[in-house]
């Protein structure tokens, strides 16, 4: 009796012991080294995407995810389905409790979002054009209202085009024609003139048919006024497909050369359910690739990832044998895409500045001309560039004189087509 008293109790022990070693590895592993990637640069918002009921999530999902990140967005408790079941019938409870966490814990929040074809409830989907429409106005008149000031970014109208480039055959477009679109962001702005007004959609990192699309509608928006301040390139990727990372570079400018920022709103890369290391780190090579071209590019203003762990993700249940697509494992252990996108955050090269270029985007466009007019006109007194004064110093003399005013001038009339200095 005795003898096995002891032979239990050492077998408690070691369970005992085993279990203190587990937990010990558990939390030095939902702990990486180095600083925390919305610390390791300033310039870029860093993100993640919290799901409904988040609240409840054990407390190393908030250990791991609250000191990574600045920048939170809904997965579900903002879209329409979720705040306004029925008619002019609003559930704030979920988007509340996000935004009380996001305010205590000093994050910003990215709004998600208000036209889609997805998960919006049946009432709105069968009402004629003018109901719609005014179904449309209230919602984000109510959603914006009560938030007003508190939600600095928005995904206005979200996935609104095929592959092919053509309108998606949705509720909203059968119904209202493309001018859904407009109008959202038209009331939006009405609605927060503070908040940053984006357009976001999925496969846009590719030029291609759909990525034409967008710019052309986008191109058109900015021509006649239409207020939109953003682009959204989601980004769920996966490894099965290659990239061409100077073509996604190309396609980020001239998207910033219409004007907008840009933001990376869904980021996640897919690999097979059953990982192995090759794949970890062609995975890594994805994340640091996508975000050294981000980093490069002065409109990429936000990186969200959708998500932080493949506990929490909507890869298996969408893509079958594809999963683990996010920076940390089920068990909260960093992959090696945390340390890539760590890494990649950190690699902030100064703007190469080409004299002329007002506003900062990287070209010598129409919005420079118009820059260049009203200063000369003084309507305006300084240059919105993150450049400064010292991007209008078109002869490089290290200081925004007279000559570079008649410069200016020379080239706004059509007298030369080239300034005389660039680096």
């Amino acid at each position: 009796m005795r003898k096995n008293s002891f032979k239990s109790l050492a077998v408690a022990l070691s369970v005992l012991l085993t279990a203190l070693m587990v937990c010990s590895s558990m939390v030095s592993a939902a702990t990486p080294t180095g600083k925390r990637l919305k610390d390791v640069q300033s310039r870029v918002l860093v993100g993640t995407e919290f799901s409904s009921g988040f609240t409840n999530m054990d407390s190393t999902f908030f250990n791991t995810a609250t000191p990574e990140f600045n920048l939170v967005t809904a997965e579900n408790c903002m879209k329409w389905d979720a705040l306004e079941p029925s008619q002019n019938s609003f559930n704030w409870n979920e988007a509340d409790k996000l935004m009380n966490w996001a305010k205590t814990n000093n994050y910003k929040v990215h709004g998600h979002t208000f036209v889609w074809h997805n998960q919006a409830p049946g009432w709105i989907q069968n009402l004629s054009a003018s109901a719609m429409e005014s179904a449309m106005n209230n919602h984000i008149d109510k959603v914006m209202g009560r938030y007003k000031g508190q939600i600095p970014i928005w995904d206005v109208a979200n996935e609104v085009f095929e592959e092919n480039g053509s309108y998606r055959n949705s509720f909203w477009y059968r119904t209202m024609g493309k001018s859904f679109i407009e109008k959202a962001f038209i009331r939006a702005r009405a609605a927060d003139p503070s908040a940053k007004l984006v357009y976001n959609d999925y496969n846009l990192e590719y030029t291609g048919p759909k990525s034409n699309a967008a710019y052309e509608m986008l191109k058109d928006f900015k021509s006649r006024g239409i207020p939109v301040d953003g682009i959204g390139f989601q980004m769920h990727l996966d490894i099965q497909y290659a990239i061409d990372y100077n073509d996604f570079a190309k396609n980020m400018q001239r998207f910033a050369d219409l004007g907008l920022e840009i933001y990376i709103t869904e980021m996640d890369v897919r690999v097979s359910s059953n990982t192995n290391s090759t794949e970890l780190q062609t995975q890594a090579s994805y994340y640091k690739n996508i975000i050294e071209k981000c980093m490069a590019q002065p409109a990429v203003k936000a990186i969200q990832f959708w998500g932080f762990t493949d506990k929490y993700s909507w890869v298996p249940g969408t893509f079958s044998g594809r999963d683990n697509a996010l920076l940390f494992d089920k068990n909260y252990n960093p992959k090696p895409a945390y340390y890539a996108v760590q890494a990649a955050l950190a690699t902030s090269p100064t703007p190469t500045v080409i004299y002329g270029d007002l506003d900062g985007s990287g070209s010598v466009d129409a919005l420079d001309y118009s820059l260049m007019k009203q200063y000369l006109l003084g309507s305006i007194t300084k240059f919105p560039s993150e450049n400064g004064l010292v991007a209008a110093d078109v002869n490089a003399s290290g200081t925004v004189d007279a000559l570079d005013f008649a410069v200016m001038k020379q080239y706004l009339i059509g007298l030369i087509t080239k300034f005389p200095a660039q680096v």
